[in-house]
């Protein structure tokens, strides 16, 4: 039973650190969220770059990889360069967003295994 009471507190405190440390920081996929997001309308790199908060490396990287992987497109719009989000960005987003409130739901049932035995 102590031992069980101990890996119970050791497990709750270890999770915490984790999920500190993640809703800290954002990861790869979130971040390409956010700027699909900042593009549906169209915007300017800059404005995404401040927007985003990311870094000019940052911002060249996520743009790369999203126009490779056809999520969001340049436009020329009055001799502005622009980026707007596709409709494969568009889809992208709705799953994103579907899989975010699934996991929201699932946070509040879900509950240790270690809890379960105690």
């Amino acid at each position: 039973m102590v031992l069980l009471n101990y890996l119970n507190t050791f497990h709750k405190n270890e999770m915490s650190k984790t999920m500190c440390k993640n809703e800290n920081n954002r990861g790869k996929i979130q971040i390409m969220a956010d700027i699909v997001d900042l593009c549906k309308a169209g915007i300017r790199k800059t404005h995404i770059m401040y927007r985003g908060n990311l870094s000019y490396e940052q911002i060249n990287r996520y743009l790369y990889e999203l126009l490779e992987k056809e999520l969001i497109i340049q436009n020329l719009d009055d001799g502005v360069l622009t980026y707007r989000a596709t409709e494969k960005g568009r889809s992208f987003l709705q799953y994103y967003n579907l899989m975010l409130s699934i996991l929201d739901e699932n946070v509040i049932s879900i509950q240790s295994p270690i809890s379960k035995l105690a």
